[in-house]
């Protein structure tokens, strides 16, 4: 009896945690929209989202702490429902799905997501602090579609989505279209053209009619 208590003490704790990580990431994404990244402190971000700086500093450390806690969030709203792909053409496909909602679900936030990328190119310690969440979640996005995601051919997949998200980030800040058309072609162009490459270790999609254009 003493041990489900413990237990249901415990789930509701991390329900607790987990409820105001959110909140904290929202305020934060608020303030960026509204003033940018350079003024964001943890402390500010608290006072926003009503939540105590003692639990704010341990569930996040300082804000750094918090941009990772939202691309994480990203990762798993945008991995929520993929299957890994048993071939080249479904893992293909599952790869394209995946990226390409994280780019709507960043939608959400165009404004504050805008600013960030526009500022943290200044902020250089951050930026640092952010590469090695950065390749966990590009490995995970590739294992998550089917892709390698350990050894060379992990590490080659990691670098090349990398590459493929920068590239498409940009047609994406431009992109002013209702669905995200001219995101999702630019999209689907940088990443076949980046299997394409690796696929000796990852297998060769098929071409499409439209590729051949």
């Amino acid at each position: 009896m003493t041990r489900t208590t413990s237990t249901n003490a415990n789930t509701g704790s991390d329900g607790d945690e987990q409820d105001n990580l959110a909140r904290l990431v929202d305020a934060m994404l608020q303030l960026v929209a509204a003033d940018g990244w350079r003024p964001i402190t943890l402390g500010a971000v608290a006072l926003r989202a009503g939540v105590a700086m003692s639990d704010a500093h341990a569930l996040c450390g300082d804000r750094v702490g918090l941009l990772i806690a939202y691309a994480r969030r990203v990762d798993v709203a945008a991995c929520a429902d993929a299957e890994a792909g048993s071939d080249a053409d479904t893992r293909y496909d599952e790869l394209l799905d995946i990226l390409m909602r994280r780019f709507e679900i960043l939608n959400a936030n165009r404004e504050a997501v805008a600013r960030l990328l526009g500022e943290l190119p200044a902020d250089p310690c951050t930026l640092l602090r952010c590469l090695p969440a950065a390749r966990r979640s590009f490995a995970g996005l590739a294992r998550a579609a089917g892709y390698p995601d350990l050894g060379i051919a992990g590490m080659a997949m990691t670098k090349a989505l990398t590459a493929v998200w920068l590239m498409t980030q940009r047609d994406w800040l431009r992109d002013d279209t209702p669905d995200l058309a001219a995101t999702m072609a630019s999209l689907d162009r940088n990443l076949r053209r980046a299997i394409d490459l690796l696929a000796p270790l990852v297998g060769h999609p098929v071409e499409t009619a439209t590729d051949e254009v």
